[in-house]
């Protein structure tokens, strides 16, 4: 398990690590059964459960694709779920939030509306901030915010194991897509520009990323789509970005969602 020194923003939040407290390991092993639901719906594995006086009163999973809801993360799904069953939108110190993945920023920004007094994380990474310090730092000035202590590293293995299981599936599946596509100008949102753009970064034919691996082929067109955008080409940018996404297995969307 990942260890973390204790860390204090300010007098109303700190960090620490999660000690295996025996109590904490039937509420988060239901937020991992509820993040494997998630990826069994085809959503990134990660639950949440809420927890009062001994209670689970909510519990969630990531569902942003299932129901086109960009805030349907599992911690949002399980705040409202508790607030509703409460009957108060905010949940007080007394309440502990379980979640399988460190909250993004605006998880974050809702735990801290709801005044839980605690959230114990399993993996203590994100793609948005993998610095959970950073995060709260947003909050840190504001007078509105009640105290919250966040420990992390609670059954952090088997979250890290479900995260990594789940993307390797979504990789080698457009692995076996890109694989069969006739050209490159097969590949989603692509013009010829972009096919111009591919062959100056080394990509001639869906092999060429095939070789190089979609995860580092996606990292190159990132950097090649920002280059880019900052050039003020915004729609080869998209097409890219959008490109990174597909290889990265995320559903397919047009290149005008990411100008």
């Amino acid at each position: 398990m990942k260890t973390m020194q204790t860390s204090k923003l300010s007098e109303k939040f700190s960090i620490l690590a999660h000690h295996g407290q025996p109590e904490d390991m039937p509420w988060m092993e239901l937020a991992l059964q509820q993040a494997r639901l998630a990826a069994q719906a085809g959503e990134v594995p990660i639950g949440a459960v809420v927890v009062i006086d001994g209670k689970a009163i909510a519990h969630a999973h990531n569902a942003p694709v299932t129901l086109n809801d960009a805030c349907a993360h599992a911690e949002i799904q399980a705040i409202r779920q508790a607030c509703q069953a409460v009957g108060n939108y905010r949940l007080g110190a007394q309440a502990t939030l379980y979640v399988t993945l460190q909250p993004c920023l605006m998880c974050v920004g809702a735990i801290l509306h709801a005044r839980i007094g605690r959230v114990v994380v399993g993996c203590a990474q994100s793609r948005y901030n993998g610095d959970l310090k950073q995060s709260l730092s947003v909050f840190e000035q504001a007078q509105a915010w009640h105290p919250c202590v966040f420990e992390t590293g609670c059954m952090a293995q088997e979250s890290e194991e479900l995260l990594g299981n789940f993307f390797k599936v979504r990789r080698k599946q457009r692995e076996e897509t890109v694989a069969d596509l006739a050209s490159l100008m097969h590949l989603p949102n692509a013009n010829k520009q972009t096919i111009d753009q591919l062959a100056q970064l080394g990509f001639h034919t869906p092999q060429d990323f095939l070789q190089t691996g979609l995860e580092q082929a996606s990292k190159i067109l990132a950097e090649q789509s920002r280059v880019l955008k900052t050039g003020q080409h915004t729609q080869q940018a998209a097409i890219l970005a959008s490109l990174c996404d597909y290889f990265n297995g995320e559903p397919v969307r047009s290149w005008k969602q990411y100008l």
